[in-house]
């Protein structure tokens, strides 16, 4: 069997935020062999009733497709059967580039809701926020939609138009947006400057886990360094999450021991520890992490990691809370079809299951709560654009990256006072 990937991010078609182990293995499970029997024998009768009387002779095919769709929906969210074309798209997400728009999507309370928009792409500068839910692609409604479906629609050649109908968070309206799709490239990690040069405190935003997010970070932070950076912030804002991996490896540059991250499942492979270790550890300098509700999966292993390890304070609004990981198969199918199914939660060093089955307790809470109103928000993601541009913009005021400095100071003044 080849080996089978291991998911910690978000799992979305229109996104490229995905978590992989690569080269882990990890058994199929079966059923017991009565209530297998019994299944089967169900399908094939539903299937040779279907074939023989219905009014036009489906494909068999499309009925196995459509029971293999519906056994994966009926146990969360994030699992998923996906048919050829669907695993063609799939496996784009995991390139880190595609034609689309640039947003990532989540079917919350049975509609298809923006959860976070990435920069430089027509999303983004059409001024789509999290929390705004897709009615319509074209003139379809999304109610019956699946994941795939919407990237079916959502997706195209770049320059190609698309038309959607979104309910607007920030206003509680309904709104036409005409978009012109565009190649996707998104970038991991963006806006490393000194946000206060006279206590010489560093910012770095991260956007997106992908394969070389460690090494772009570290790069990042010994040029702070080298500028002469006592305190660091680390902007996982609309961070949809990523490689676990990376992940790890960014929460161990901050950390010297203990448990980063624990993952439990019924397979015993799924059962891991992963520990920081003391080799090429930062020193100590006060560190805090802004997060939102568009902070998920990745980003809340890194952010619960840190703030559990008191390594770091986190500021903000209270996180998305997606807190497992998916396995997906493609190449035992054998005809070019896959599937993704959750196989395990994660748990912070402390033992916090922060998913959103967990009841009122999900998501991190930050330490220090500064939220942002929705019109604040499209402000912030139109300010974000104007710094790619090169354009100032001096009246924007960012009441969560000013606590979060005023916070990195506070640290630095107690930090001397305990020297």
């Amino acid at each position: 069997m080849t080996p089978v990937r291991w998911f910690a991010g978000w799992i979305l078609p229109i996104g490229a935020t995905v978590a992989i182990l690569a080269g882990t293995r990890f058994p199929l499970l079966g059923g017991e062999p009565e209530d297998v029997a019994k299944g089967e024998k169900k399908l094939k009768l539903i299937h040779d009733l279907v074939k023989s009387g219905y009014v036009e002779e489906p494909d068999s095919d499309k009925l196995y497709d459509g029971a293999a769709r519906g056994m994966l929906g009926s146990l969360d969210s994030h699992c998923q059967y996906y048919d050829v074309e669907e695993m063609k798209e799939f496996l784009l997400d995991t390139e880190g580039h595609y034609g689309g728009i640039g947003v990532q999507l989540e079917f919350n309370n049975d509609s298809l809701e923006i959860v976070a928009t990435f920069e430089d792409t027509p999303a983004f500068n059409a001024g789509l926020i999290a929390g705004d839910r897709i009615i319509k692609i074209g003139e379809l409604t999304t109610e019956a939609m699946t994941s795939g479906d919407a990237a079916k629609y959502i997706r195209g050649n770049a320059g190609t138009p698309v038309k959607l109908t979104v309910l607007r968070k920030s206003t509680g309206k309904v709104e036409e947006i005409s978009l012109t799709r565009a190649e996707i490239v998104i970038a991991s990690v963006k806006g490393k400057t000194m946000v206060n040069e006279k206590e010489k405190v560093g910012y770095v935003r991260l956007l997106q886990f992908q394969e070389d997010s460690w090494e772009k970070f570290r790069v990042a932070v010994d040029a702070l360094r080298d500028k002469g950076m006592k305190a660091l912030i680390i902007d996982l804002r609309f961070n949809g999450g990523g490689l676990l991996t990376q992940s790890v490896k960014i929460a161990d540059l901050f950390i010297d021991s203990g448990v980063i991250v624990e993952t439990k499942g019924r397979l015993k492979s799924a059962n891991e520890k992963y520990e920081a270790r003391k080799d090429d550890t930062y020193p100590e300098f006060p560190v805090v992490v802004l997060v939102n509700e568009g902070s998920a999966s990745a980003s809340e292993i890194l952010s619960g990691a840190l703030q559990d390890h008191k390594r770091a304070m986190l500021v903000g609004s209270k996180t998305y809370g997606k807190g497992s990981v998916q396995q997906y198969l493609r190449d035992e199918l054998g005809d070019g079809t896959g599937l993704k199914f959750t196989i395990a939660r994660y748990f912070t060093p402390n033992g916090r299951w922060i998913d959103r089955k967990a009841g009122k307790d999900f998501g991190l809470e930050p330490d220090i709560v500064v939220d942002l109103t929705p019109e604040e928000t499209s402000k912030l993601m139109e300010h974000w654009r104007k710094l790619d541009l090169g354009e100032k913009d001096e009246a924007f005021k960012d009441r969560q990256l000013e606590q979060a400095v005023a916070t990195a100071i506070t640290m630095l003044r107690v930090g001397e006072r305990q020297k």
